[in-house]
């Protein structure tokens, strides 16, 4: 059970084959955000629920997966509410025909890894769409993910009707040519990000976001990249076993950025 703590974030993942599939929250009232939580199966405390939901932006993407060579990797830092940083690191780990997989492979402290194994297929003119989603926490054995609607796919395409310009833009990672987006969510949040595509496998350089979902919390979120490589090999090698919510609700929930079981739809960090 998930208790909410004074002076800890907690992550709260609503899993989508618990009952309905998940869909990201609209803006409304504690009320409405108890319920929803309340649907997902979840022994959630009351105390949690109320207390409000805050969904991270999605991280984007940028050029065409089956344009990036097998391998390539970047290293990203993410900052949450002022209160949380996490390493990420986005590797194109498989190739077959039309079909690629991504890994997303998490580390909230040394050594406390998750990993997501998302397939993708369809270099079609309707872009990209997951196929499938694994998750492996630690040495655990890998687990299917449920099913996500296309809303909450991982990694959308940059929409080119959001396009601010071009900057130069200076990150840990170096110095780079990026063009700037900016859209704003439903809750009336700016979220500015700068892409270049030549930065595999997504393009993202850096994220900057708002937050007004929870007067709680003053900071927003920041994403960074930190480091790109190339040689990334899959860390997700084992078949994986059935989704099981029984296991979930025993051992507790992975946490990473997005949606997480699965890196979309997003987590909910609450109080």
């Amino acid at each position: 059970m998930l208790r909410a703590r004074a002076s800890t974030l907690v992550i709260v993942l609503a899993v989508a084959s618990c009952a309905a599939p998940v869909h990201q929250a609209d803006p409304g009232t504690n009320a409405t955000k108890a319920a929803a939580a309340n649907r997902s199966g979840l022994d959630v405390a009351p105390a949690v629920a109320a207390a409000g939901a805050i969904w991270p932006p999605r991280m984007p993407a940028a050029g065409n997966f089956e344009e990036v060579p097998l391998g390539k990797w970047a290293d990203y830092e993410e900052t949450y509410l002022d209160a949380a940083t996490i390493r990420e690191r986005v590797a194109l780990v498989a190739r077959e025909a039309d079909a690629i997989t991504l890994e997303t492979t998490t580390e909230t402290r040394p050594g406390d890894r998750t990993v997501f194994a998302t397939m993708f297929a369809g270099a079609t003119s309707a872009g990209w769409h997951v196929t499938g989603n694994i998750f492996q926490v630690g040495d655990d054995e890998p687990m299917e993910s449920p099913a996500i609607g296309p809303a909450q796919q991982p990694y959308p395409r940059v929409d080119p009707s959001k396009l601010i310009g071009t900057e130069m833009v200076s990150v840990r990672a170096g110095l780079f040519r990026a063009k700037h987006y900016r859209y704003r969510t439903p809750y009336g949040e700016r979220v500015d990000y700068w892409v270049d595509e030549s930065v595999a496998p997504i393009g993202l350089i850096k994220l900057e976001a708002e937050q007004k979902q929870h007067s709680g919390f003053r900071g927003g979120f920041k994403f960074e990249l930190v480091g790109m490589g190339s040689g990334a090999i899959p860390q997700v090698t084992k078949p994986a076993r059935p989704f099981d919510a029984r296991i979930i609700a025993r051992q507790g929930l992975p946490w990473t950025r997005n949606a997480r079981v699965g890196p979309q739809p997003p987590a909910k960090v609450v109080q």
